[in-house]
């Protein structure tokens, strides 16, 4: 009891302290209140944080680029065989509507936003307002006929318009001739 007595006997002093303890105690609760209510913000924006897809996306739209540059480069006059292989920098993006809301109150502006969903029976899907493609880090063309100056000029020129990529970006290499093979 009188460890008890000692730990506290610092409130009893006089009257005149009185402000400055209570002054003490209400800072202490607020600062406690505040980071209270910082976890649990922390926790809710988890939550409601959209999940990735899975990497076949990216593979999907890798192979279609490949596709698409390897048919298109195969029709250019002094072309033969054409390998392109397409190198992705990040994945696809999906831009997600988001329903907000402000309020004002005691001097504080508070602002929450949640991912907007559209409910279907008993599925829940985000409303999707842009899908932006994946940004191409390089292209690197392998083909037959490359080594004629005119025909790398087309096909650098054909992947930079079909892809919007640099030229500083796009590698065009002459494939391996009948005598090299």
């Amino acid at each position: 009891m009188s460890d008890r007595n000692r730990l506290f006997s610092f409130w009893k002093k006089g009257k005149a302290d009185k402000p400055l303890k209570w002054i003490a105690v209400m800072l202490g609760g607020g600062i406690a209140i505040m980071a209270l209510g910082d976890l649990q913000k922390e926790d809710s924006v988890k939550s409601e944080e959209p999940k990735d897809e899975p990497a076949a996306v990216e593979v999907d739209v890798k192979s279609e680029y490949e596709r698409e540059l390897t048919n298109a480069l195969n029709q250019i006059a002094g072309t033969g065989h054409v390998s392109v292989v397409v190198n992705l920098a990040s994945s696809e993006r999906k831009v997600l509507e988001k329903n907000t809301s402000s309020s004002t109150g005691n001097g504080d502006v508070t602002k929450e936003e949640q991912v907007a969903i559209i409910r279907n029976g008993d599925t829940e899907n985000p409303v999707i307002l842009e899908v932006r493609k994946p940004d191409i880090q390089g292209v690197l063309v392998v083909a037959d006929g490359a080594e004629n100056v005119h025909v790398k000029k087309r096909i650098m020129e054909a992947v930079t318009r079909m892809l919007g990529v640099p030229v500083h970006r796009v590698a065009v290499i002459p494939g391996k001739t009948e005598e090299t093979k």
